[in-house]
Parts: C-alpha cells; sequence; structure tokens
C-alpha cells in the first residue's frame, strides 16, 4: 500500500496503513484490513472492528495522528487508507480454530509427556501416544 493523505475515512473492509509509535518513540508499522469479528485474524491482518485499535481507528483519515495508551504505546499514525477492494477471506475463522485446535492438542501432548516423566519416576514406565493425540487431531 502507497503512503498517501486519501480523503477516505477509515471504515469496516478497509486496508489500513498505520505505525504503532511506543514509548520510546520507536514506530512500527502495521498493515490490516479492519473486519467484523467472526472474519478476524489479527495473524493474518485482519483486526476485528470491536477491539480497542479497531474501534479508535474507525471514522479516521490518513495523515492523523492518534493519542493511543495500550501497554508501552502512546500513538498510532495513520498513514494510508484504502477502500475495501472486496470480501475478506470467509476462512478466516476456520482457521483460527484450526490453530486453537492444533494448540491444545500440543499442549496436550506437553501435558501427558510431563505426567510420564513424574509418574515413571514414582511408579514406572507411562507411554504417551503421541501417534494417537496427533490422529485425533486429523479427525476433527
Amino acid at each position: 500500500m502507497d503512503t498517501q493523505t486519501s480523503p477516505q475515512s477509515i471504515c469496516l473492509n478497509c486496508r489500513v496503513l498505520v505505525e504503532l509509535v511506543d514509548l520510546s518513540g520507536e514506530a512500527e508499522p502495521r498493515e490490516f484490513s479492519i473486519v467484523g469479528t467472526r472474519q478476524a485474524d489479527f495473524k493474518s491482518s485482519l483486526l476485528d472492528e470491536n477491539t480497542p485499535l479497531g474501534r479508535l481507528l474507525l471514522g479516521h483519515h490518513a495523515g492523523e495522528t492518534i493519542p493511543y495508551r495500550v501497554g508501552d504505546l502512546t500513538e498510532v499514525r495513520i498513514l494510508a487508507v484504502q477502500a475495501g477492494e472486496g470480501a475478506v477471506p470467509s476462512d478466516a475463522a476456520a482457521k483460527r480454530r484450526q490453530a486453537v485446535q492444533k494448540a491444545s492438542v500440543q499442549s496436550e501432548i506437553t501435558n501427558q509427556m510431563i505426567f510420564a516423566t513424574a509418574s515413571g519416576s514414582k511408579w514406572g514406565n507411562y507411554d504417551v501416544d503421541v501417534d494417537k493425540l496427533l490422529k485425533d487431531e486429523e479427525e476433527e
């Protein structure tokens, strides 16, 4: 996205280029689309309109600097706004659910390995069936 001042105000499905400025003055550029909750996936640059940052940006224009005091951030500079160019991927929520499921399986494997280590030293061997856990993940 080209950095430019535009009369376009930020609305749902807009593509936005911003700089997040922290306490030290460092600016981190971020680009994302403002979307509804069901489509949101921050890793895919799809920002939920109902997040604090999403709510803050709505209605503003490129060229504005808005105070934003969250964590170590102090302000948001809006560099460019581009009208939505079409539908946002509808599979974002499904991808998010899949990532959560994968994390859940990995957590269960870790928990069972910790248990196996602890119980093995006290009561003997306990084998973690990692293949079964991964197969269960694929079936869901």
